[in-house]
């Protein structure tokens, strides 16, 4: 067995190596990552090519950025961090095809022209929770999805954002509000809009099963 072969499984370790030069350790990385940075990107864009494009976007971050990254945050972390830079980049890049207006400012995923993935083929309300959030400012719709379904703490979630402990708990609180906001609108229901917001701490696992391509598929 060649040296190469015997890729440690460690974040730090797979990171060192892949410094060293070990494409099989920054692969090895990123197939770990992979459902995070799929469900990350596909919530915004949709179902389809432009999903590959911004993750293989996002690992071109991480290959340039690669001897910056000095460990003050988890590699997870730090690969998010990017991913939200790499999203940033296509809305804007989406919103000047749409308007000349400068900045992204409350802008959300719906704003942008995209619809909830034909992927959701499943429960109503798990559709809606995801209409729900891409009505959102991009930023507060990314908050949300980090902290109930990748399980973030907002420690982490601030490594992320590069804001204060403080003022990630006040976002969370207050993308919340927006979304419970939205929901009203879009449900039928008391008990429909109560069992949609309960599953924005529930469903994660549900979501991700409908919408992740199969290892084969890769």
């Amino acid at each position: 067995m060649r040296d190469d072969q015997l890729i440690p499984r460690d974040d730090a370790e797979l990171l060192a190596a892949w410094r060293e030069g070990s494409r099989e350790a920054g692969g090895q990385l990123l197939e770990r990552h992979f459902r995070s940075l799929y469900l990350f990107f596909v919530t915004k864009v949709g179902h389809g090519g432009e999903v590959d494009d911004l993750i293989q976007r996002t690992f071109t971050g991480a290959v340039e950025g690669l001897e910056r990254y000095r460990g003050e945050a988890a590699v997870k972390t730090w690969l998010l961090a990017i991913a939200r830079n790499v999203l940033r980049q296509w809305a804007w890049e989406r919103k000047r095809k749409r308007t000349r207006e400068e900045g992204l400012g409350e802008v959300s995923v719906a704003d942008l022209g995209v619809g909830v993935s034909t992927a959701f083929r499943q429960a109503r309300e798990q559709k809606l929770l995801v209409a729900g959030l891409q009505r959102l400012p991009i930023d507060a719709q990314v908050i949300l999805e980090l902290y109930y379904w990748e399980g973030l703490r907002a420690r982490e979630i601030a490594g992320v954002f590069a804001i204060p402990e403080g003022t990630v708990r006040g976002r969370i609180r207050k993308a919340k509000v927006l979304l419970e906001a939205e929901l009203d609108a879009l449900t039928r229901t008391g008990e429909e809009l109560a069992s949609t917001l309960q599953g924005l701490e529930t469903w994660a696992a549900d979501i991700a099963a409908q919408v992740l391509p199969s290892p084969t598929a890769r």
